[in-house]
């Protein structure tokens, strides 16, 4: 199973629109947002991947502002928890937070093959039995590099494909 990770949206809604068009073309069948989506503007803008995707998992983040909104725009696809978010997908344990000082805690316990976070709009990519991930961000606002980027990743090899939008 391939799964889109993104983060840090900031409502860049030409780049959520991009995001949606890799994601399709990648064979993601379910994603995961580490947060900051920031407005309900992005369930609009990312409607088309109700066709090619069966859920979504996601986090707030520190700039979410109407989470009451962007849980209702989201009931049926999107399930929403407000600081860490643990599920398996295929045989992976999987944890997805805003925040990267409880992602590197998680990571170091070895209990999950995958903890993501975001927050930092920096892209980081560790480990290999077990990985750790920040997708950098989908907006692109912040980057160090200016690149906006997401995570492609695969249940069945662990590999991870990082994307500039």
């Amino acid at each position: 199973m391939k799964i889109g990770i993104l983060s840090d949206s900031h409502d860049n809604l030409a780049n959520i629109q991009k995001t949606v068009r890799v994601f399709r073309e990648a064979g993601v069948e379910v994603i995961v947002h580490a947060g900051d989506f920031c407005s309900p503007f992005f369930f609009r803008e990312a409607a088309d991947c109700k066709d090619f995707c069966s859920r979504m998992y996601a986090v707030f983040g520190n700039n979410d502002g109407d989470k009451v909104m962007l849980k209702e725009l989201g009931l049926g696809f999107c399930e929403f928890r407000e600081a860490v978010f643990r599920f398996d997908l295929e045989g992976r344990k999987v944890v997805v937070m805003h925040y990267p000082d409880v992602a590197e805690s998680l990571y170091r316990s070895g209990d999950f093959d995958l903890v993501i976070f975001g927050h930092t709009h920096r892209l980081v990519l560790e480990g290999k039995d077990r990985l750790l991930l920040n997708p950098g961000t989908c907006s692109g606002y912040l980057a160090p590099d200016g690149k906006a980027t997401v995570a492609v990743f695969n249940t069945l090899d662990m590999g991870i494909d990082i994307l500039n939008l």
